[in-house]
């Protein structure tokens, strides 16, 4: 409910895409800018001190690190495979923004 009543809305407002097109960056900036941001407009504090970076997405990003995570900036999904027998993703297509290298990952999803 949460998605429908709020979030779409305010995506398709502020970014003229739903939800499933966009990133969780971007759908996390638009809500930083939004509502984190200006925070004195709102009944409700949502960070005591820091930014959406320090206090959010860097300890998550660390945690996920620690777990065995690997980011690859500038690296962007092209295409996901699907095993035809058990309709499930198979493999993962990326392509690297900085060097056009592309390379396919196995996927057990």
């Amino acid at each position: 409910r949460l998605v429908d009543d709020f979030l779409k809305p305010t995506l398709l407002v502020g970014l003229f895409k739903p939800p499933e097109e966009l990133s969780a960056a971007v759908t996390m900036e638009l809500l930083y800018f939004y509502a984190l941001a200006h925070q004195t407009s709102f009944d409700v504090r949502w960070l005591k001190r820091g930014t959406v970076q320090t206090t959010l997405l860097k300890p998550f990003a660390d945690d996920l690190e620690a777990r065995g995570v690997v980011f690859r900036p500038k690296t962007f999904v092209t295409e996901l495979t699907l095993d035809a027998a058990s309709d499930k993703v198979d493999g993962v297509a990326l392509r690297d923004a900085a060097t056009g290298a592309t390379e396919t990952l196995e996927a057990d999803a």
